[in-house]
């Protein structure tokens, strides 16, 4: 999976910026596509390949190779998600953040497609899809470059069938509600780990190039087939900069060579732990070849030390200042005394958590940051009362969640600190008490929809399931746009 990881650190920055002042997304096109390679937001052809097509293979991953022994294939399991439970203990127990594996069969056949090919490239006209197109030069091993879009029909339609280019798009599930259903099959994952569903669409021997990243991947195969060939050698890990082209706009890997290698085919999913170098390549592909990848954060330590300190920041009084009314005579001007570093360090602990509800309540907050989110999209254009809401709730029959935005509870601590339970959506905090607030909090951490039938009795909003701290949190989630009716 391609994250801003594989970047180089200029390039970074220009990416940044690049989405900062992206334009708005490009209309829908519904005018024919002349072009007889990509087919752009509507049904019907797609990326052709030429009869003078080059297929590439890694090196060293030829099947010769492989029945050589010197590349094994990738260890395999046989099922189907969502798993049932046992099979879930079975995969974090052997697999999870431990070493890679192929899961056959893996996506159901409805889903390998959740849109089809033409409206997935389309997505690459509209800004919040972030689309790039990663391009492999002919001036040798390191001319890969990255072009930032939205693109329009006309650049899409006119990419060749060489296999020199990767189209990647990220954020699918929070715009296309028919990739939520994909994510959904992870159902025992926390949510606030989930990155976001990305797609990669390239033509027969497309690829992002040999690289490695910091995050747990699930690569689905969607259309058409894809040969992955991986390595756990610590010579590839992403902070190895030595391993990497230098001059390069995509971070890839110099001299990537392979330990074992598989070839995916439709619904096939291969699992990669972080570090994991990996290299994809499309392969026999008459159309299209999408894969689609679920990706999950890693945050830093740094970034939680630097987190939580800005939250103790924001939530200490400002005014407070360094005074030493103990201060004596010094006979060296140059010296720190011990008691000023004792006075230091006593700030410091002052400043740190007291016991787990504390963290927790930093945490929550820093899990389900959402960023980029346009409130006005989902703010009522009507002020209703906690009780109107509830009228309507009944007369509606469902609320939705936004799928921009994130949202998880806490329950308990392991110190039993904790005083009630904690909701979280979208960066804020709600200390809940009653045991009808933390029931409807559960609910809207876990669905993406709230039924009124589930919270009203009969659809006489008189008689409703949820007592005031719960209507409150409802009504609070509703005037911030964060659920909504659909």
């Amino acid at each position: 999976m391609l994250f801003l990881a594989q970047f180089t650190s200029s390039t970074k920055q220009r990416l940044l910026e690049s989405l900062s002042n992206m334009s708005a997304a490009c209309q829908c096109f519904t005018t024919p596509a002349t072009v007889p390679n990509l087919n752009v937001g509507r049904r019907g052809n797609h990326v052709r390949l030429t009869p003078g097509h080059r297929r590439v293979i890694p090196r060293a991953v030829q099947e010769g190779e492989i029945r050589k022994g010197s590349i094994k294939e990738i260890p395999e399991i046989h099922a189907e998600l969502p798993f049932a439970p046992e099979l879930w203990t079975t995969f974090f127990e052997k697999y999870w953040q431990k070493e890679p594996v192929v899961i056959r069969g893996g996506l159901p056949t409805e889903l390998c497609t959740p849109v089809n090919n033409d409206e997935l490239a389309g997505l690459a006209c509209e800004t919040e899809f972030r689309p790039r197109i990663i391009r492999k030069g002919d001036e040798g091993p390191s001319s890969w470059s990255l072009q930032m879009g939205p693109f329009s029909e006309d650049e899409l339609e006119s990419l060749p069938s060489d296999g020199s280019w990767c189209l990647l798009l990220n954020d699918l599930e929070k715009h296309v509600s028919e990739f939520m259903d994909v994510l959904n099959l992870f159902d025992r994952f926390p949510r606030w780990r989930v990155a976001d569903v990305q797609a990669s669409i390239s033509s027969d021997g497309g690829s992002v190039g040999a690289h490695s990243d910091q995050f747990d991947v699930f690569l689905i195969q969607g259309t058409g087939h894809k040969r992955w060939s991986i390595s756990d050698c610590a010579e590839y890990v992403p902070d190895n900069d030595e391993a990497f082209f230098p001059d390069a706009e995509v971070r890839v890997l110099k001299n990537f060579q392979p330990q074992s290698c598989s070839l995916l085919k439709q619904g096939d999913i291969l699992y990669l732990p972080p570090k994991v170098a990996h290299h994809g390549v499309a392969e026999c592909c008459k159309t299209i070849c999408t894969t689609f990848s679920v990706g999950f954060l890693a945050p830093a330590h740094d970034e939680l030390v630097l987190s939580y300190a800005q939250a103790s920041v924001d939530t200490h009084d400002g005014s407070q200042r360094w005074r030493d009314p103990w201060l004596k005579p010094q006979e060296h001007v140059g010296e720190i005394s011990s008691e000023a570093v004792a006075h230091a360090a006593e700030i410091i602990r002052q400043s740190m958590p007291k016991n787990d509800a504390e963290i927790a309540c930093w945490f929550g907050c820093h899990a389900t940051q959402s960023f980029g989110i346009d409130p006005s999209e989902t703010i009522p254009a009507k002020d209703l009362s906690a009780d109107e809401l509830v009228v309507q709730f009944a007369e509606e029959g469902s609320l939705q969640r936004r799928a921009d935005a994130k949202f998880a509870f806490v329950q308990e601590v392991k110190d039993g600190s904790l005083e009630g339970g904690l909701f979280f959506a979208a960066g804020n905090m709600w200390p809940l008490q009653s045991a009808a607030g933390m029931e409807l909090a559960r609910h809207i951490a876990n669905y993406d929809e709230i039924i009124a039938d589930d919270w009203i009795e009969s659809g006489d909003a008189a008689e409703y399931d949820m007592d005031s701290e719960a209507k409150t949190l409802l009504h609070e989630l509703f005037s911030s746009g964060l659920i909504y009716f659909s």
